[in-house]
């Protein structure tokens, strides 16, 4: 309280008393949450709903710290998250390729990766893509490992055939 009687304002939340547990949690939890944010919604709707997600995380760390599943959970929040802020014509995941910068991969990837399924989608960039093991893909996105493990075959089915490597 001030001389007058009114209270103090209280100071913006100070970032340099995170807790040791929520740095550990972060740094361990990003890389994958962005990865599968961006699997699913595409590089720049995938990167704002990761920050979205872990921000929540942040402010209700002593509820999320306690959960069996947080990542999973703030996969969820980054999900609900990127609906409510897309807009009508980014409904679809956006399969561009750009054309400024040499192509380091098959030109067609992105538009044959549209066509998957959004699960399928995941799951092959996730484990395939980012090198996580069907187990950490799966409690990431919140289903069993063997479903995981049948979207990635069929999503290496989907690419083989459309991308001609079956021949």
């Amino acid at each position: 309280m001030t001389d007058t009687g009114r209270a103090e304002p209280q100071p913006a939340h100070d970032h340099r008393a995170v807790p040791a547990d929520f740095e550990v949690f972060f740094r361990a939890a990003e890389p994958h949450l962005r990865a599968a944010l961006t699997a699913t919604f595409g590089p720049e709707t995938g990167r704002d709903a990761c920050a979205e997600a872990l921000t929540y995380a942040w402010r209700n760390w002593d509820r999320v710290r306690t959960l069996d599943n947080p990542r999973g959970y703030l996969f969820r929040v980054g999900q609900r998250w990127a609906h409510r802020h897309r807009t009508r014509s980014e409904r679809r995941y956006p399969a561009v390729v750009d054309t400024t910068e040499p192509v380091a991969f098959e030109p067609r990837l992105g538009e044959v990766l549209a066509g998957l399924s959004t699960r399928q989608r995941q799951a092959v960039v996730l484990c395939v893509g980012y090198g996580l093991t069907h187990a950490e893909a799966a409690a990431l996105l919140d289903v069993e490992r063997s479903s995981v493990q049948n979207h990635v075959e069929r999503a290496l089915r989907h690419l083989r055939h459309h991308l001609g490597a079956d021949r």
